[in-house]
């Protein structure tokens, strides 16, 4: 009965240790939009999910765009680029649009 037990606490305690919270991208708060400032003044706006599940962006209109992973996140042909060289980047339909963004 003891053996069961220890494993079962052992085993909440492994899963306890896996269990993490999503990692939010640099200049950006969970649950709150935060302002960008890009290459030649443009400005663009985001906001971290929560459950690091997805951005929800605001350029030429409001847009969720899905966690791909690595800092990617894409959705109705946009796509964010929030980690690698070049800093934080947005891109339309396979175009770069904003670059160098830093919060603001």
């Amino acid at each position: 009965m003891k053996l069961v037990l220890a494993s079962s606490v052992l085993g909440v305690l492994v899963l306890a240790g896996c269990a993490s919270s999503p990692v939010v991208p640099a200049g950006m708060k969970a649950g709150q939009f935060v302002g960008f400032v890009c290459e030649g003044g443009k400005r663009f706006q985001a906001r971290f999910a929560n459950d690091g599940s997805s951005i929800r962006i605001r350029y030429e209109g409001g847009y969720e765009l899905d966690a791909l992973g690595g800092g990617v996140y894409e959705g109705d042909g946009w796509k964010l680029v929030t980690q690698g060289p070049g800093a934080t980047a947005l891109h339309h339909n396979g175009k770069l649009i904003l670059q160098g963004c830093k919060s603001a």
